[in-house]
């Protein structure tokens, strides 16, 4: 039963990690008051910010799918989405950061 109980707590706790996570995020995009107490250099990229946000939405469908229907083929289409989606966001960030800020300041947007 203690087990039962640490397992729900451990959910509990996740879920309100995931929803602070969303809630910060949101904060921070829309340049609200939290936005302007952050130091330049401190705020983070918009662009990496979104692609992590659209790659958490994705791995929450995804993942609440397959815990439903395991089987199905549409919880493996969702993960492969997922992974896909988690590939391309991993190798912008990693190799192509500086041609991204470079384009988001040629057009005249904000980086930070």
């Amino acid at each position: 039963m203690s087990w039962h109980i640490a397992t729900v707590a451990v959910v509990i706790l996740l879920i309100a990690f995931a929803i602070a996570a969303v809630v910060l995020s949101i904060m921070i995009l829309s340049r609200g008051k939290f936005y302007e107490r952050l130091s330049p250099e401190m705020r983070p990229r918009r662009w990496i910010l979104i692609c992590v946000l659209v790659l958490f939405a994705i791995f929450v469908i995804a993942f609440s799918v397959w815990m439903i229907w395991p089987d199905a083929l549409v919880s493996r289409v969702l993960l492969s989405a997922f992974g896909i989606a988690f590939f391309v966001v991993g190798f912008a960030i990693r190799l192509l950061t500086p041609q991204v800020d470079a384009y988001v300041e040629r057009r005249g947007w904000q980086l930070r």
